[in-house]
């Protein structure tokens, strides 16, 4: 590091703000172009505020904080100052890859940790196993019976998978719902000392996919949480394993074996094609038709094993021609609006703001917001009647 004695005082502190901008964005692996482009601003710009040849302004520097995952006190403020984070991110070459899908988990995890701070609250322990046998032992069994007890221990038979984040917090994990698209990404979940984070995509389409990422989240948390202490590379046919323990635990988890059999037994589903049998789990179970499908076959309640001429049968029933996407191939999808998306982050935000602990470009920061849609929104919340006449009038 270059010696800086010799510069005046505003020099030196552009110098040092520049410094800190370029290690946040070299951690996250980004250019600076990718950067600038972010934020519509030139690449010369951006090496200018990196140089410390002229200084971002106040707004650039909120929009700078919001880009790199941090706060505008971290930017400014010497780094000894705060803690080094020890972040981990679930294995997924494509997600590790790209800088603002980094930075905006970063951002989130930050914002969920300083919420709680600024409120002096926490999450309630975490109820997950913590002594798992070796990766290789994880057979059906066990997972079925980790289910079971997360089952149990979450309340999801009486609050529904529809409340799947309440579901989560009920355990001890951290939840948000976050726009960001990309092709692929469902989920992440992000770890930091005991804190635990999982994002969902607020999608408005086929929630009960969300539904299943997050289960299949849970199973990661639970069977794999030493996939959250490496940065290594893991090798293809681990990762093949870990997605289908996965899997096989958000099934375990959202539809049980006892009551799925029950089921199926008293009402002599036997004894209906099987996409009209599946239909009508699904008014009862209310989650994804093909997470239903692999319960069924996987339990041998239903002789179907061919999981394409199944697809042909679902088409058929739909009338659906040529090549489609999944949330085509959902009967009777649940209503975008049955998703119940306000989590405990989102109701710690509304009440640090009602108290006058933080302001209107603070809420905007944490929701990963503009500074226009934050006052429309915290308008809102200090005027919930007029809230309830716009909802009446729909």
């Amino acid at each position: 590091m270059p010696n800086m004695a010799g510069l005046p005082p505003q020099q030196l502190e552009s110098a040092e703000l520049g410094r800190r901008i370029r290690q946040r964005r070299e951690k996250l692996h980004m250019t600076v172009q990718q950067l600038a482009k972010r934020l519509g601003l030139s690449r010369n710009t951006i090496a200018n505020y990196e140089a410390g040849r002229t200084a971002p302004t106040a707004n650039e520097l909120l929009l700078l904080a919001g880009a790199l995952g941090c706060t505008i006190e971290e930017l400014l403020c010497p780094p000894a100052e705060f803690r080094p984070a020890r972040f981990a991110f679930r294995a997924h070459a494509a997600l590790r890859k790209n800088p603002e899908v980094l930075a905006i988990a970063k951002g989130y995890l930050r914002a969920y940790r300083e919420i709680e701070m600024i409120l002096n609250v926490r999450l309630p322990p975490k109820q997950v196993p913590v002594d798992l046998p070796e990766d290789q032992a994880l057979d059906a069994q066990y997972i079925e019976s980790v289910a079971a007890e997360l089952r149990r221990k979450s309340g999801i038979q009486e609050a529904g998978p529809e409340n799947i984040a309440c579901v989560l917090e009920s355990l001890g994990i951290g939840t948000v719902f976050f726009n960001y698209q990309l092709k692929g990404l469902d989920a992440i979940t992000v770890v930091q000392d005991d804190f635990i984070l999982v994002m969902l995509s607020d999608r408005k389409r086929l929630v009960e996919r969300t539904v299943f990422s997050a289960a299949h989240e849970l199973g990661h948390i639970v069977l794999h949480p030493f996939l959250f202490t490496t940065e290594n590379e893991a090798d293809n046919d681990d990762v093949k394993r870990w997605e289908k323990q996965a899997d096989k635990f958000a099934g375990d988890f959202l539809v049980p074996r006892d009551q799925l059999v029950a089921l199926w037994k008293q009402e002599r589903l036997d004894k209906l094609p099987l996409f009209h049998a599946l239909v009508l789990l699904k008014r009862t179970f209310r989650v994804s038709f093909h997470c239903l499908y692999y319960r069924v076959t996987e339990l041998g309640l239903h002789r179907e094993r061919n999981y394409s001429s199944f697809i042909a049968q679902v088409k058929k029933q739909l009338g659906v021609t040529g090549p489609a996407k999944m949330e085509d191939l959902e009967p009777e999808p649940l209503p975008a609006e049955t998703l119940y998306r306000t989590t405990r982050f989102d109701r710690l935000v509304r009440s640090a703001f009602l108290q006058g602990l933080i302001g209107v470009s603070k809420v905007a920061e944490m929701f990963h917001i503009p500074v226009d849609e934050a006052k429309q929104m915290t308008a809102e919340w200090l005027n919930p009647r007029h809230e309830l006449v716009a909802h009446s009038d729909i």
